[in-house]
């Protein structure tokens, strides 16, 4: 039987783990993450054997849970070399999305440099709070589509100085965080069978959305980093069934000095401050 393989963001781990529960499978599943690469072995369904770094077992998956990226594949048939899990799979998936859902509660008003403040719905009302002048000056370059480094560099101020007082606003209700840092897809180049303009790359709609959803408008270019540390910049389209690949045409593999069949990690580029909204690219 030939390996089953795919992209994590396109398939989730929690999917992942419970096809192969339900169809009692027995193999090895490998994730290229781009921390290493992550096993987990299976027996008639359930997880029996785990490692990721230096971790092993219970803790392996429960990090892989918390950081899903990378390409996976499974090779039926594949012994586990030793038993480090006990509990059933189905107990095991329950208990790393509890302690995901928990971190992500913990995390959400954790400031990061490219997340998106807001105006929160209890800062509409003006209320009691005692502003000083960087902080109000501050506030006035807040328009929900700024990231925190965004607003930093417009207000000439340190990038600590611009998280902390993002901080203390989300802490008082002022602020919400109002984008997510969008998720870092590992794709493969491909030749596109489709038409697309020089300089533009194709790239799975499931993948599109996702980078909507957490930027909070359109994507229209990416960032692809090689393996050797290089940094290409194209622009962007959305291509049904293009999967785990990043699909460019020969001449923009050229131009960018890519290869086919090369891993990259590609993440959207933030739309400047005051770029007008246009369609889906």
């Amino acid at each position: 039987m030939a390996p089953v393989t795919g992209t994590l963001g396109l398939f989730s781990l929690v999917d992942l783990f419970q096809l192969l529960a339900a169809s009692s499978r027995s193999g090895r599943l490998t994730v290229d993450h781009p921390e290493g690469n992550a096993r987990v072995f299976f027996e008639e369904g359930r997880v029996v054997h785990a490692e990721f770094g230096e971790l092993t077992g219970e803790p392996a998956v429960f990090a892989l849970f918390a950081d899903e990226q990378g390409s996976f594949e499974f090779m039926l048939g594949l012994p586990a070399p030793r038993t480090t899990i006990e509990g059933g799979t189905e107990n095991l998936v329950l208990e790393a999305t509890r302690r995901l859902d928990e971190a992500r509660r913990d995390d959400e008003q954790t400031v990061d440099m490219e997340m998106i403040p807001g105006f929160s719905d209890a800062a509409d009302g003006g209320g009691d709070h005692s502003l000083n002048q960087s902080e109000v000056a501050l506030l006035r370059l807040v328009d929900g589509r700024r990231s925190v480094a965004e607003i930093a560099k417009a207000a000439g101020i340190e990038a600590e100085s611009a998280r902390a007082t993002v901080q203390r606003l989300l802490d008082v209700g002022i602020l919400k965080l109002a984008g997510r840092r969008p998720r870092t897809a590992r794709l493969v180049t491909q030749i596109s069978s489709q038409r697309l303009p020089q300089g533009t790359a194709g790239v799975d709609p499931s993948i599109m959305n996702s980078w909507q959803k957490a930027l909070g408008y359109p994507v229209q270019s990416v960032a692809c980093r090689r393996p050797d540390g290089k940094v290409c910049l194209l622009a962007v389209a959305s291509v049904p069934k293009a999967g785990p690949f990043l699909l460019i045409t020969r001449d923009t593999l050229m131009q960018a000095d890519l290869v086919v069949n090369q891993p990259l990690l590609v993440k959207p580029v933030p739309r400047p401050a005051g770029a007008a909204t246009g369609g889906a690219s």
